[in-house]
Parts: C-alpha cells; structure tokens; sequence
C-alpha cells in the first residue's frame, strides 16, 4: 500500500474546508434573501387587503366582542365583561393579544385602531409564509420550500382572514412554529433533545390558548415515536415533556377561571356549547344558535348562563351521542362536508358575516372563485400526493400529513365550518408543492411508463 496516500488526503482536508463553509455560506445567504422575498411577497396583499377592509366589524359576532373584549384588558379591567363580571367563554390568547398592541399604541403614541389589529393579522400572516418555507428547507429542497412559502404568501383564503378580527392567523402562526421546532433536524431513533420539546411545548401552549384545539396534539406524536424510536420509555417521556410544556400556560389560566367562577373550569367555557351545536339529536352538522342547546336560560346572569350553558351542553351532546348512535356516521359526514366544501369564507367573515357587506360586484364573484378554484386544485393534488408523504423515509414528513389531518380531525367532534381548516392549509400547501415537484422530477419515468403502458 502506497504510504504518499495518507499524506495526500490530509493535504486535501484543509484545501476543501474552506470551500464547503462558503458554500454552506452562500447557501445561508440565499435561503435569507428568498426568506425576505417570501416575506414580501405576503405582506403586500395582506397589506392591500387590510387597507380596503379597513372597517369596523358589525353585528353581534366573535371580532366584534374580541374587540371589545380587548379594550377591556387594554383599560386595564382583566378578561371580564363590561359589567366587570368575569368573562372565559373564549380562549384568552387572541383577544390578550389584542389587547397587549391596543396598550402598546398607549404607551407608544399610535391610535387604537381596525387597521392596526388587522395589519396584525397580516404580519402574523406573512411571518407563517416565511415558517413555511423555512419548514420546506428543513425537510426538502430550495424548489420546494421557496414554491410552498409564495404560494401561501398569495393564496387567497390565506389572506381574506387578514381583514378580520379573529384569531386564525396568530393560532396558525403558532401552529406552523411548533412544527418548525419539532422537525427542524432530522428525527434520531434513540430521541430528541429535552430542550427541543420544551420549546416545542411552550409555543403550542400559547397556540392552546388561542385555539383548544391542540391540546391532545402530543398524542399524535406518541403515536409515532411509539413506533420509530428505540424505546418505548423515551417515546412517553417526550409526549409527558410537550404535555408539560402545553400545562405552563394552560393549568393557570384554567385556575383562575376557576377561583372566578367558583367551580372546576377549564381554559375556556365554550366546550359545552361547540358540542352540544354538533352533535344535539337534530343537529344537521353545522354551525347553529338555535334548539336546545341555547334554551333553559331565560333569566339567568350572563356569568351563571356562560357556566350553565357549558355545563348543559356537555350533558346533551353526550345524552344525544349515546342514545342515537345510529346517526353518527351520517352526522360525521355532515360535519366533514360542512367543514371542507368551499374556502372563500374568509369574505364572508370580512364583512361581518352578512351584517356589512362592501365588496363590490363582480369583484366579490371573482375573488370567491380564485379561493376556491385554488383551494380544490389544493386539495386534488393533496390527496394525490399523502401516501409518498405517510410512506415517506423521512419519517417527519409523516408527521406533517398527521399534523394536517389533525386538524382537520378535530372539529369532527363539533361542528363543521369552512373556518376551521384554515390551519391545515400551511400544511397542505407543503404536501401539494412537494407532490408538484417530485411529478416533475420524475416526468421522464413517468412518460416512459405511460408509453410502455400504450405499447
């Protein structure tokens, strides 16, 4: 064996490291500069959007109390009723959220204002097209995360909800972001980093507390790591640290509404009335504030109708789920088609739910069209491309599709509403683009295929 060969190599060493670190550099570089450009290319519809929205919301509906809510917390009165009575019917994140940029403008001399909030929105927005692309790096390449992340920055339903004040876009922001934490590195069989799932825990325990919705996610990932990892020790270690994670935030929140209601209360209130409104024996599905569900309070305070409504929603839906069981698989179906028939209901929203409706004709046509002509392409190449992503070796990609049809799962158990899957939209963009771009990689094989199959 040769003894210069050893020699040779070490002399190589030095000569490429530096080679490879500029192009780690370069590679750095550029993923910024498309970060940036992702960023730009979804603030200025947002933007836009905000800017011809610019209105108050009208009628007795969620952005209007969110609104009202947080000048109360704003001015300093906590999360109560203008009557000072306190209040936990909605998940406190977003209108504290609101509350805190309303008390910020007080400090730092801009007004409280409709733009303000929704601009807001906006940059939550724009900063979850730029957590998409950064997601898309982390688990394929440059095509695939830039593509993802100006897709989102422009899809139509994406932006609608910009011009409102609800909580969608800070809930799918925080969404995005725990993933990005969960699936920034490939996946070791023997576990990951405590500190990771804390991170993790600690953004969906925020997410939480804007949308409840979450708080079972970490079984998702038991499911998985149970399987993938070494040990089955680990894998219920690391869904117990996301848990607690989630519990930081969750488990005060849910002892002060209970010290202000004097019983055992969660983080919200309105678990009994999304339940009974989905599965009382009569309920198509939908979303609804008539039947049973809303009778039996005449006279009560609106503290003790909060509390009893929860209380007696829980027990009908339960009652009527046992005692009528038969009509569950139809009512599910309802709730699935209610849930996923169309996406322009961002508009809907945007003008306060019938109650202001400002967008001219035909533009309000053309852009219910774009939404939806968009979102069906969406969701036809979705279906096209989960089995590559629940097969993938990756195992995070896995995690991905899970994590969107976890979303989706989750109002099956209430009622259905094209608003709720608005988070799973990030995600299904990334399986929709990657999908794009693996059909194309592969369009020589496949014509091949095709011809071999024609001869």
């Amino acid at each position: 064996m040769s003894l210069e060969a050893p020699a040779a190599t070490q002399l190589e060493v030095p000569a490429a490291a530096p080679a490879a670190r500029a192009r780690i550099l370069t590679g750095a570089r550029l993923n910024v500069a498309l970060a940036i450009a992702v960023f730009a290319l979804a603030i200025v519809p947002r933007a836009a959007w905000v800017a011809y929205n610019d209105r108050e919301p009208q009628g007795l509906n969620d952005p209007t109390l969110y609104n009202l809510l947080a000048d109360i917390m704003a001015d300093g009165g906590g999360y109560s009723r203008p009557t000072g009575e306190p209040f936990a019917y909605y998940p406190v994140g977003f209108p504290a959220t609101v509350a805190g940029l309303k008390k910020a403008g007080d400090i730092f001399g801009w007004e409280r204002s409709i733009f303000s909030i929704k601009m807001m929105n906006g940059i939550f927005g724009a900063a979850t097209s730029v957590m998409l692309f950064v997601l898309a790096t982390r688990l394929f390449d440059r095509r695939v995360a830039f593509a993802a992340g100006a897709l989102h920055a422009i899809f139509p339903s994406q932006v609608f909800y910009t011009g409102t004040i609800l909580s969608e876009p800070l809930f799918t922001m925080l969404f995005v972001g725990a993933l990005l934490i969960l699936l920034w590195k490939p996946w070791s069989r023997a576990g990951m980093p405590y500190w990771q799932l804390a991170a993790a825990g600690l953004v969906l325990s925020a997410a939480t507390m804007t949308r409840g919705i979450t708080l079972l996610f970490p079984l998702v990932l038991l499911g998985v790591w149970f399987f993938y990892l070494e040990s089955r020790k680990r894998a219920l270690l690391q869904t117990l640290v996301l848990f607690a994670g989630i519990a930081v935030l969750i488990v005060p929140w849910s002892i002060r509404n209970s010290i202000q209601f004097g019983q055992l209360t969660g983080p919200s209130t309105n678990l009994g009335d999304d339940l009974c409104i989905g599965n009382f024996n009569g309920s198509d599905g939908r979303f609804t504030i008539t039947g049973k569900c809303f009778e039996g309070t005449e006279g009560l305070e609106p503290q003790e109708v909060e509390i009893k409504r929860n209380r007696e929603g829980l027990r009908i839906a339960i009652e009527d789920v046992v005692t009528h069981p038969v009509r569950m698989p139809k009512l599910v179906a309802q709730k699935a088609w209610w849930l996923l028939y169309k996406d322009d209901d961002g508009l809907w929203a945007a003008e306060s739910y019938g109650n202001d409706y400002f967008i001219s004709h035909p533009m309000r046509e053309i852009l219910s069209f774009a939404a939806n002509a968009i979102y069906y392409a969406t969701g036809a190449i979705v279906l096209l491309g989960a089995a590559a992503f629940a097969l993938a070796r990756d195992v995070r990609r896995c995690v991905v599709l899970l994590a969107m049809l976890y979303v989706l799962a989750v109002p099956l158990a209430f009622f259905g509403d094209p608003r709720f899957h608005y988070p799973a939209m990030p995600l299904a963009i990334v399986i929709a683009v990657a999908t794009i771009v693996m059909l194309w990689d592969r369009r020589d094989e496949l014509r091949a295929m095709q011809q071999r199959a024609e001869a």
